[in-house]
């Protein structure tokens, strides 16, 4: 009887191990675009992702330069704030606001969970170069 209360107990344990933890620790959403930092060539741009649940809100923030602080950023659409459904998937496109380095910021957040936001930087070199001459100028920008 004792081994029969012992294997319960490593079963439940181990199934606990598998499917709570992960579920605790998941990020509200994955960021599939972009993909770290990126150089584009047009001013829009789209941002795409997976959520982790069902009615997630999404939220993008532009860094303005002027105030030194993160505002709100609208999508082509006109909204501030979109929610994602059962699907999980989204895609919005968003205007850069600036020639050069544009910094967003994407929150995401359920109606009990809110996940940290996320920074990215996009590039918008307006006229056509090769990947090194942007990834050069932004250096020379920069420093």
């Amino acid at each position: 009887m004792k081994s029969k209360i012992l294997i319960f107990i490593i079963i439940v344990s181990v199934l606990t191990a598998i499917f709570a933890t992960p579920a605790m620790a998941a990020n509200i959403v994955k960021i599939t675009r972009p993909d770290g930092n990126e150089v584009v060539e047009k001013p829009i741009f789209s941002i795409c992702g997976v959520c982790t649940y069902d009615e997630t809100f999404i939220e993008f923030e532009y860094w303005d330069k002027s105030s030194e602080r993160y505002k709100p950023l609208e999508t082509t659409d006109g909204e501030l704030t979109f929610k994602v459904g059962s699907s999980k998937l989204f895609g919005k496109n968003v205007e850069l606001k600036y020639k050069g380095e544009n910094r967003i910021r994407v929150i995401a957040y359920t109606k009990n969970i809110k996940d940290d936001p996320k920074d990215y930087t996009i590039i918008y070199a307006a006229e056509k170069k090769s990947l090194l001459d942007n990834i050069r100028n932004w250096l020379l920008d920069k420093f």
